[in-house]
């Protein structure tokens, strides 16, 4: 619709456009016309609310995620079924490359869960390892790390070779003061639809005739033309 609205001014023709629609939704300066694609848009504000979920946003649609939807459980393991909507299936099936985006800063691990957060290099430890390393470690499946902490350094056990492995994985990530931080792909950051999008997007380098056609004066009509 959009495609062929900018072509032929009505939204509902058949024909093809004249340029590429891929081609038209980069930006100026990568030789596109800066019409954001909408797929990509999207991925974008799902994973918004997938952030929101996990860095327990104030806010009543994340209270009713909880109450209804989560029930008690880790936003990180429950599964996508019949009964799940298309909004939330669609979070859910993005909850893998949100955590290929999170930074987790561990103060005093009470806000994170062991097993099922993404702390350890984006990855949960019951996704690497299975259930059997929460038996050797004889630890909760609902501990939090802190349950791994004492007097702010790592206290694993390492009576199993798995165990033995996250324990040296683990003493390459500092324990901080104060509470648990979630960050957007590096400390400091918080999420923003802009940076996913970028992310999610393929980006070409920029055109050598940007400037040309798209300087402060330009008029709209011909620059669009040309």
């Amino acid at each position: 619709m959009l495609r062929s609205f900018l072509w032929f001014g009505v939204g509902d023709a058949k024909r093809a456009g004249k340029v590429a629609w891929e081609k038209v939704c980069y930006p100026k300066e990568e030789g596109g016309l800066a019409i954001k694609n909408m797929r990509t848009w999207n991925k974008a504000a799902i994973l918004q609310l997938g952030w929101e979920i996990v860095t327990k946003k104030e806010s009543i649609w994340v209270r009713w995620c909880n109450l209804v939807l989560l029930k008690d459980k880790r936003f990180w393991a429950v599964k996508i079924t019949s009964a799940s909507s298309w909004c939330w299936s669609n979070v859910l099936r993005l909850r893998e490359c949100l955590a290929r985006n999170l930074i987790y800063s561990i103060g005093d691990g009470r806000a994170t869960a062991l097993w099922w957060d993404p702390w350890v290099n984006g990855e949960a430890l019951f996704t690497k390892y299975g259930t059997r390393v929460a038996i050797d470690a004889d630890i909760p499946i609902r501990a939090n790390v802190s349950a791994v902490i004492a007097n702010r350094k790592w206290a694993w056990p390492r009576n199993s070779w798995d165990l033995r492995e996250i324990d040296t994985l683990v003493q390459r990530i500092c324990i901080e003061e104060g509470p648990d931080v979630i960050h957007w792909r590096s400390k400091g950051k918080t999420f923003s639809c802009k940076a996913p999008w970028q992310g999610l997007r393929h980006i070409l380098p920029k055109v050598a005739w940007a400037d040309i056609v798209w300087f402060p004066d330009c008029i709209p009509k011909r620059s669009f033309c040309l």
